[in-house]
């Protein structure tokens, strides 16, 4: 059996070296245990290290210990711990090996610094995500803010002409137009939830609707953009295809005027068209094909699978066109709906895009043509009581303004004031008696939302009672929760229904 002694010997002796050196740092003896030192020869030869043996003659102590200690000695580096000890007439030098114990500990110490680099750079790599999302958010919120005012301003102006004498061509265009709108309004409020859509978490919004009437509308907006670069739009619609249907209306369009428009950017001659048909009908479903095609410059196939990808864009004589999202748009949107697109195409020939939807129907209505009633006009409001009432119009664009005084007007329920500086309206509130404000949040100097607290907090005269009806391009939910606790009645975003604007000025209006 082997003992403790035999062990200590195989492993502990190993490990250190005794070596003897006189003051002048000669070698005078040496176990050899893993550096073969010659007697006679000095300390400091062997490595340059050794010269500090002189350290231990000066010190008051007996005894100096050097960790660490790199020593190359034979082609072989070792990692050593050095201790010196002053004797009478000599120094003893007790030298561990602890090559292997330091590259472990520095192999540890490697990985835990590795590890905290990448933690910090995890850190650092947050508050850049972080940082990217603030900015989206902000660079959404003040992009849809500015363009709500205009889209509220066609959007009213088209109701203002719905109500006036027109042709039936004219009614058509401006129902086309009012449908335009609509979408683009519900486009808008999807950006506002774009963070929604990049996480995968945009809802579906199925109803029914006609999709006689939306490819109606996709025909008469394709025919005019085509017939402006010369080309012929041409839409076939199978007889099968029923009429009403139930699915995501907005979704279906966005995919088929991405495409359309898509051919009709990369079309200079010839033709492009639209085509639906059935696949085949089953109970209360349809399975439908969507092809949208074009004689355009066509696409090579090393191309086609890229063309789905975010902002790769394909060169329209050497032009490099549009910002590369649309058929990425398509893709998403189209996955969503339970569907992929296809292409087929060569260089020079044009393409074909395609894809197949399933979407509910009701039997009985499948095929029954329907008359659609013409939209109804802005209805007045009616009169509370048998007086007018005097409203205050806090608005600073001069469309809106333009849109609303005239609506209201021709209620002839108001006698109207009109303000365009924030700064203004308190001053209009003291000193004239009003039943109901129209307050717009974005005004210059001071904002609605302020005017409305100092109102609020007014003591004297009554005026804090006034029903404030707010109007925001803001519509984001927890600045509109804010409006409200700053004490408006209610808030409507734009772009607003001008009907249900004058129906919420009557809601409010005191008897």
């Amino acid at each position: 059996m082997t003992s403790l002694e035999d062990y200590k010997e195989q492993y502990v002796n190993q490990s250190i070296q005794f070596v003897v050196i006189d003051f002048d740092g000669v070698i005078v003896e040496s176990d050899q245990t893993f550096m073969h030192l010659d007697s006679g020869g000095f300390i400091y030869d062997i490595h340059p290290f050794f010269i500090s043996y002189t350290s231990v003659l000066d010190s008051p102590d007996d005894t100096i210990t050097y960790n660490c200690v790199h020593i190359d000695f034979n082609e072989k580096e070792l990692i050593t711990d050095v201790k010196m000890i002053k004797k009478n007439s000599h120094i003893l030098l007790v030298i561990y090996d602890l090559t292997d114990h330091y590259l472990s500990y520095q192999a540890i110490a490697q990985a835990r610094n590795e590890s905290i680099i990448n933690s910090e750079l995890m850190v650092l790599k947050n508050i850049e995500l972080e940082e990217r999302e603030r900015f989206k958010n902000t660079f959404i919120q003040n992009f849809s803010h500015e363009l709500r005012n205009p889209l509220t301003s066609v959007i009213s102006i088209t109701n203002v002409i719905e109500g006036t004498e027109l042709s039936n061509d004219q009614q058509r265009m401006v129902s086309f137009l009012k449908e335009s709108n609509a979408n683009l309004k519900l486009l808008l409020n999807d950006i506002m939830s774009i963070s929604m859509i990049s996480s995968g978490k945009l809802q579906l919004r199925n109803k029914e609707f006609s999709l006689y009437r939306l490819l109606e509308l996709v025909e008469f907006t394709y025919k005019t953009k085509a017939a402006q670069k010369s080309l012929k739009f041409i839409m076939n619609r199978g007889k099968k295809v029923p009429e009403f249907v139930e699915g995501d209306r907005l979704r279906l369009f966005q995919v088929i005027t991405n495409l359309l428009d898509n051919a009709l950017k990369f079309t200079n001659e010839g033709n492009i068209g639209l085509t639906v048909k059935v696949n085949q009908k089953r109970a209360n479903k349809v399975s439908l094909r969507f092809e949208v095609y074009d004689s355009g410059i066509g696409i090579s196939e090393e191309k086609l699978d890229a063309i789905f990808e975010s902002f790769t864009k394909l060169e329209s004589e050497g032009k490099n066109e549009g910002s590369g999202l649309g058929l990425s748009i398509v893709k998403g949107l189209a996955e969503l709906m339970g569907s992929n697109i296809r292409v087929t195409s060569e260089l020079g020939s044009g393409a074909k895009f395609f894809f197949d939807l399933t979407l509910k129907f009701q039997l009985d209505l499948a095929s029954k043509p329907v008359v659609k009633k013409p939209d109804a006009r802005t209805k007045p409001l009616k009169k509370k009581l048998n007086r007018k009432y005097r409203l205050l119009l806090v608005e600073d664009d001069e469309r809106i303004q333009t849109v609303l005084f005239k609506s209201l007007m021709d209620t002839n329920l108001f006698f109207i004031d009109l303000v365009n500086d924030g700064a203004l309206v308190f001053e209009e509130v003291m000193n004239n008696t009003y039943d109901i404000i129209l307050m717009d949040i974005d005004l210059p100097n001071v904002q609605g939302d302020q005017i409305t607290k100092l109102i609020r907090e007014f003591p004297f005269k009554n005026i804090k009672h006034i029903p404030i009806i707010g109007i925001t391009a803001n519509a984001y939910e927890e600045n509109i929760k804010d409006y409200l606790a700053k004490g408006m009645n209610t808030v409507i975003t734009k772009p607003f229904d001008l009907q249900e604007l004058l129906n919420t000025v009557q809601k409010y209006l005191k008897k």
